[in-house]
């Protein structure tokens, strides 16, 4: 699971953020403050693995357009002479997937050198690996991914590093320096040496859980597609809704249809029926199978009608439900504003939504939002001692003054990672006006 980002210079963040991550971390602040930045580099990950390119970050494509890569430059990095024109970038992560003991001394062995011996023209292959029993509770290493990479018309100049531990022992390390013989999270493999060769070797099976934290991270943009009186269910991409929630009815109906995917089926219905007021979803086929009608009952009227004419916020609230239950444990959720089209009561039960995310799936989220209500019964929760403080962690991206060695301060975008405590407030940092502005405003008219 990944534990934090931190940028500089790229996109809206100019001098260095860092962002907490823990199982719900909630994004919050202005428009154009940079949350959505945060978003587009870790789909721009996942796009570059998915791509097999040889570039080492694809920047247009499926998930994120940003143009060429000069283009993800801060529009100020000219004039901050210490920024250098490099984008740097450090992500650290913790996982208990781990290559077994064996294949881990291999690539020790490898990496060190000791593995291949020379004695006049013969080659000889040595190999003594310990054997150690297995052990139930797996350890846990800590990854960081870190890099700098040169903004050019191409990948040239820059350097990119794994390095994991466990503890302060150092149990892995991979480093490139020739950035248009990597990508990210992939280095060149090709080599005449034998040692090399069963080092690459090896370290891939180190490399691939890793790939997977940024492979099966799944994202909803702010607006999702509106719902249709009839819908194809035909085959849709698996475990993915689209950005959009485009899959989502086709994913919904193979649930619903599917006794495998009862409890996946009874987490939809739950949060349909708290958020969005509607229950008993019902399907018909049409069209030897190939189109669908989906219809449900109003909880507060008792009326049944087709699942278009319950208003926009269904259609905005129901892919995130039915995405939320397909992920696995430790995939990551990404939704941009879940609050949209809903009443505040509605968007108070969206909170509590992402808090059984994580407590009954074990599924982290990543959540913009704008909505007060969704921290405020996330705070509720922690007070009630169904999330722990350790569960929740609150980034606030507003602008602020660099804190700049060299040269002048200038305005910049800066994240304050916040807490909420044992007792539900937050730590100190967050404006007033983001709870309060309605109290801000209701005193204003008191006091004419």
């Amino acid at each position: 699971m990944i534990t934090s980002i931190t940028l500089q210079n790229f996109r809206a963040f100019q001098s260095e953020i860092s962002v907490r991550i823990r199982p719900i971390t909630v994004l919050i602040g202005k428009n154009s403050a940079g949350k959505s930045s945060l978003i587009k580099f870790l789909l721009m990950l996942r796009q570059t693995l998915e791509s097999q390119s040889d570039e080492f970050f694809v920047t247009d494509g499926k998930y994120v357009q940003l143009g060429t890569w000069i283009d993800s430059r801060h529009t100020r990095a000219r004039e901050i002479p210490f920024l250098n024109n490099n984008f740097r970038y450090k992500i650290d992560l913790k996982t208990s997937d781990l290559p077994p003991s064996e294949m881990r001394q291999l690539w020790e062995a490898a990496a060190s050198g000791r593995l291949v011996t020379t004695v006049g023209h013969k080659q000889f292959l040595n190999v003594e690996l310990k054997k150690e029993p297995i052990v139930r509770e797996p350890a846990v290493v800590s990854f960081q991914i870190r890099g700098r990479v040169f903004y050019g018309k191409k990948f040239k100049s820059g350097d990119h590093e794994v390095e994991g531990r466990i503890g302060e022992q150092i149990m892995f390390k991979k480093t490139a320096t020739n950035l248009e013989r990597a990508s990210f999270l992939r280095f060149v493999s090709r080599s005449d040496s034998i040692d090399k060769l069963i080092e690459s070797t090896a370290a891939e099976r180190f490399l691939e859980p890793l790939r997977y934290e940024f492979l099966s991270q799944r994202h909803l943009s702010p607006v999702r597609e509106e719902s249709q009186k009839t819908v194809q269910t035909g085959s849709p991409p698996s475990s993915d809704v689209g950005d959009r929630g485009e899959y989502a009815i086709p994913h919904l109906v193979r649930i619903f249809a599917s006794p495998a995917s009862r409890k996946e089926a009874d987490f939809i219905t739950e949060y349909a029926g708290r958020v969005a007021d509607i229950e008993g979803i019902k399907f018909s086929s049409q069209v030897a199978r190939f189109l669908t009608h989906i219809k449900a009952r109003n909880r507060q009227t008792d009326a049944v009608s087709s699942l278009a004419d319950f208003g926009f916020g269904v259609s905005q609230c129901l892919p995130i439900f039915v995405q939320g239950a397909m992920q696995h444990p430790g995939q990551l959720l990404m939704v941009e504003q879940p609050e949209a089209q809903l009443h505040p009561t509605a968007q108070l039960e969206m909170g509590s939504f992402f808090a059984d995310l994580w407590k009954k799936r074990e599924v982290p989220s990543l959540v913009e939002t704008h909505s007060g209500n969704i921290l405020l019964r996330l705070r509720r929760l922690v007070k009630e001692r169904i999330l722990t403080p350790e569960d929740v962690s609150v980034a606030f991206f507003t602008i602020g003054e660099s804190s700049a060695k060299r040269g002048k301060p200038f305005k910049t975008v800066v994240v304050k990672n916040l807490d909420i405590n044992d007792d539900g407030s937050m730590s100190k940092g967050l404006p007033m006006e983001f709870f309060g502005a309605d109290v801000l405003e209701a005193l204003e008219l008191g006091a004419r």
